[in-house]
């Protein structure tokens, strides 16, 4: 089983990010579907899907990797979270986070097994075709660059499977864990 922890954003801070990512880019008409403003050659990720990866697992047990995040992060305090700014990494395009104080985002990272060196705390929101085609937008511009969504806590870290399916992954969260609340 594919496994990944993570936090989800609320529904509030999502909103707010999928009412920015619908605008459509300059000088051009979107080249999605529905009313989401995606550049030709890329597929939007569900808002439903958005999420922070603390840590990547790949193929493993989920009784094992449940038991160590329950001992890790259970009753860890939950940061102060927002979805800010975006960024780049070859083949997708993110809004940022931001966390207050950024120590207990990292605690949590560390907390999944992750890797704290190279973490950078960020919601995949484009990512492009496997086959982009034609006339694709290399380097598309990004109306969420700067978006400053609402401060919200993480209730939760999340153990996830990932299943791969036609159109992107399907996500089932398989535990979780609790955080302390401010």
């Amino acid at each position: 089983m594919r496994l990944f922890t993570a936090l989800w954003p609320p529904a509030p801070a999502v909103a707010a990010l999928a009412a920015q990512t619908a605008q459509a880019p300059p000088g051009g008409s979107p080249a999605g579907t529905g009313s989401s403003a995606v550049p030709r050659g890329w597929q939007a990720v569900a808002p439903a899907a958005w999420h922070i990866t603390l840590a990547f697992h790949g193929e493993a047990d989920p009784g094992v990797l449940a038991r160590r995040l329950d001992a890790a992060a259970r009753g860890a305090p939950a940061p102060r979270l927002r979805l800010r700014g975006a960024g780049a990494a070859p083949g997708v395009r993110w809004v940022g986070v931001q966390a207050e104080p950024e120590e207990e985002l990292t605690a949590l990272v560390e907390a999944a097994g992750g890797d704290v060196v190279r973490f950078v705390p960020h919601v995949t929101v484009i990512r492009m075709r496997r086959r982009p085609g034609p006339g694709a937008d290399l380097d598309p511009h990004l109306p969420w660059s700067d978006h400053r969504g609402p401060w919200w806590h993480p209730p939760e870290v999340l153990l996830v499977s990932s299943e791969p399916a036609r159109g992107g992954a399907r996500y089932r969260v398989v535990h979780r864990v609790q955080l302390r609340r401010p």
